[in-house]
């Protein structure tokens, strides 16, 4: 596993007390702001400091520590600069909190309040400019970083930039100013919280350093010697399915990947074995799907032909074992007696919906690369191998798409240009064994695999609707589209945004990948029960921030486990000879079949329901407003909107 250290800031224009007024008052919030007591309404709104060791302020250093790394090179783990402190605003309904400290348990996330928001407090000009995230203190940073003559008329973020300086108005010293802040937390409301594993483990967690420690190994150049990058023409795709899924608007789900699907009455865990059109006139997708069982026996397929019936695997979280002594004791699916199990050795519970979860697990932790490219020798007993795709966990990922990452802002993505797999003999392999890889026997003795992602790292940046913003024909089509439909709706709200190269071919392992990414404009439809809404005050964010991560569970750092051939991946989970089906072709149905396909509804097995899809090709502000069918899901109740799966037992299976 690659080593990472602290990294520290040696200099720093933090102040803990300003003068205000003729007079010196602390660089934080309030004394108003600070008190926790509920209001007579038993309504809890207030502030209080988030330490070193807890996971928000982590998530803010590793976050600032990334982009340091792109900027500059070099080991990515982050120390705040001296006197910068960060704080979060709480607030709770009546009866939600007593009153009492309590620390955050998610990233950015509402953390069992209505209102969890993190603040960064400490620059010169008072409490009122503080930083709302990350990415936005970042430029600051850069500036504490590189600027040698330290004039603050060289830094570019929002409060020391005079370009860029909103006007604010003066909050009372009260309570009632904090209830007239903006929110910029992760909406609430989740369908299930996220699992992210951090990428790095941190040195400084649990004993943090002096502010002001060691210098830097290397003194950064200065900014001006920094030549923007440029994007990197992307790879042609090789294959149909490739160039289906390059497409806006095609098909949201990919042959061979794990997905939630609705049973009717309940949700389950399944595998997309094939995908067709069954009608173009109207648009009808149609999709296989192979549901997930214990080995012993397996349900028979089922054909969804609505996607607002489908979710990605990492959509939701798993919920618990249904089985107690599973709970308890966790085990791997191929080491469970299925047959003990079955006959109620073990305790009661259900079978199918235990193998079917155990199963996902498994998938989630595996990873396989597809579709041989090329190979070449570029040196004595080392071999390369280029490869067109791979299967990240449930997910299937090509080169010359995006994948999303667990570094930078949270919305920052790679476009893969090259997936490369490095195989070294023993005597050969010197440095090449850092990185994802596995090792193995063969006839020339044992090797070493590493596998490296290369690629342009984009970030997500949103400005006035006034500002000039770079050409985007660089970008993947599915992203050009998706950001031309966002910023439809961001007009309303006279803002736009655009993607921003950070770094161009960028070496990555597998395991900084979080998984694929979605469409906001074609995902969140399905995932959040607002949406409509959100579409008509012009607010539309990243379809990211509302999925996990892949590889909960496995060492940090870890690809997880290769294996040969995606079918390798499910094991005993599926049929014997379960074949995934690549192509559109749609299968030969039997005469009673294609019979069901007038007006039926989804009876489960092979029978089919109606769905009168979105037309494809570019899509229309206009048609994304007809949301008729997220309306009746909201009406209709169906599982998971704004649910904890775990809880919920068998009523998803």
């Amino acid at each position: 596993m690659t080593r990472f250290f602290p990294l520290y800031v040696r200099r720093s224009d933090g102040k803990l007390e300003i003068a205000a007024k003729g007079k010196r008052e602390p660089n934080q919030p309030l004394p108003a702001q600070l008190d926790q007591t509920p209001d007579s309404k038993g309504i809890c709104d207030y502030y209080r400091e988030i330490s070193v060791d807890e996971v928000k302020h982590l998530d803010w250093r590793r976050k600032l520590g990334g982009m340091l790394v792109r900027e500059l090179g070099g080991q990515d783990d982050q120390a705040l600069p001296e006197n910068y402190r960060l704080y979060e605003h709480i607030k709770s309904k009546a009866n939600a909190s007593d009153g009492k400290t309590t620390k955050a348990t998610k990233n950015h996330a509402g953390g069992g309040h209505d209102r969890q928001d993190a603040y960064l407090y400490g620059h010169p000009l008072g409490r009122k400019k503080r930083y709302r995230s990350p990415a936005e203190f970042f430029p600051h940073l850069l500036w504490l970083v590189t600027d040698k003559a330290g004039d603050p008329d060289n830094c570019t973020c929002a409060i020391c930039s005079p370009e860029q300086l909103e006007e604010e108005k003066p909050a009372k010293d009260s309570k009632a100013a904090i209830k007239k802040e903006e929110i910029h937390a992760r909406p609430p409301g989740r369908i299930s919280p996220i699992v992210e594993i951090p990428a790095r483990p941190s040195s400084i967690d649990r004993n943090p350093p002096a502010p002001i420690a060691r210098r830097p190994s290397a003194t950064p150049a200065n900014v001006s010697a920094f030549t923007p990058p440029t994007p990197t023409p992307l790879p042609q795709p090789r294959s149909l399915d490739q160039q289906i899924d390059a497409q806006y608007n095609k098909f949201i789900f990919r042959p061979g990947e794990l997905i939630w699907f609705n049973r009717g009455v309940a949700w389950g865990l399944g595998i997309i074995l094939r995908r067709y059109y069954l009608s173009t006139s109207p648009l009808i997708r149609a999709y296989i799907i192979q549901p997930l069982s214990h080995p012993l026996s397996h349900p028979p397929t089922a054909t969804i032909t609505q996607e607002a019936e489908l979710r990605p695997w990492l959509a939701w979280s798993a919920p618990q074992y249904t089985n107690k002594y599973l709970a308890e004791r966790p085990t791997t699916y191929d080491m469970l007696d299925w047959q003990a199990y079955l006959d109620g050795r073990i305790g009661p519970g259900d079978v199918e919906v235990d193998g079917s979860i155990m199963a996902a697990k498994a998938i989630d932790a595996s990873f396989t690369l597809f579709d041989l490219v090329k190979t070449s020798a570029p040196a004595p007993g080392v071999e390369e191998r280029r490869w067109n795709g791979l299967f990240l966990g449930g997910e299937k990922a090509w080169i010359g798409e995006p994948v999303r990452l667990r570094m930078g802002s949270g919305s920052d993505v790679l476009v893969i240009i090259e997936i490369i797999e490095k195989v070294a003999s023993q005597f050969a392999a010197g440095s090449s064994a850092g990185g994802a890889g596995a090792a193995g026997g063969g006839a020339g003795g044992a090797k070493t695999s590493t596998i490296s992602l290369i690629g342009d790292i984009y970030t997500f940046c949103s400005v006035p609707l006034s500002a000039s913003v770079p050409d985007d024909r660089h970008l993947p089509l599915r992203m050009r589209e998706d950001l031309h439909f966002r910023n439809q709706v961001t007009a309303l709200a006279q803002s736009k945004g655009y993607w921003k190269l950070v770094k161009s071919m960028a070496r990555l392992d597998i395991a900084d990948l979080k998984g694929r990414w979605y469409e906001s404009s074609l995902l969140l439809p399905i995932l959040h029960p607002d949406y409509h809404e959100r579409v008509r005050r012009g607010d539309i964010g990243d379809a990211g921030v509302w999925m996990n991560a892949r590889g909960d569970g496995l060492p940090q750092g870890s690809p997880g486990t290769r294996k040969p051939e995606r079918r390798d991946a499910f094991g005993r989970a599926v049929p014997v000879g379960t074949r995934i089906v690549e192509g559109i072709e749609p299968p030969v149905q039997p005469p009673q079949v294609q019979q069901q396909q007038q007006g039926m509804g989804h009876v489960g097995g092979d029978q089919l329901m109606q769905d009168q899809g979105p037309d494809g090709g570019h899509v229309a502000l206009d048609d994304f407003m007809n949301l008729d069918d997220i309306e009746q899901m909201e009406q209709s109740g169906l599982p998971g909107f704004g649910q904890e799966y775990g809880g919920q037992e068998h009523s998803y299976f």
